[in-house]
């Protein structure tokens, strides 16, 4: 449940939302869009769940603004993973897995 905080004349609203299948990278450059500019959002760990602690002067995320984000997420994790393979030199779209592991060069000693 988001618990209110009230140190000035605006009422600040703050939350968790568990991050499963939200793109950090998403939840960071669309929250404004949501919820706006006054809100702050970093990576929070509640009751063992990867996420994000949200304050925002007003309400919490909407079901329909999380789903939002959850498809905004598939998205830009599918373009990159296509980035990603077309970076390493493949070029059939049916080698695209977003989780594939992409080999990196390791350096071993100093």
């Amino acid at each position: 449940m988001p618990s209110t905080n009230s140190t000035s004349s605006n009422a600040y609203t703050t939350y968790f939302v568990p991050g499963y299948s939200i793109s950090r990278h998403i939840m960071f450059t669309h929250i404004q869009y949501h919820l706006g500019p006054y809100v702050s959002v970093r990576p929070f760990t509640y009751q063992q769940r990867e996420g994000y602690l949200i304050s925002n002067p007003g309400s919490a995320l909407t079901k329909s603004q999380i789903e939002d984000l959850q498809y905004m997420s598939r998205q830009y994790e599918q373009q990159e993973a296509e980035r990603m393979i077309r970076a390493s030199g493949a070029l059939d779209r049916a080698d695209v897995y977003i989780n594939r592991p992409i080999p990196v060069q390791q350096r071993y000693g100093h």
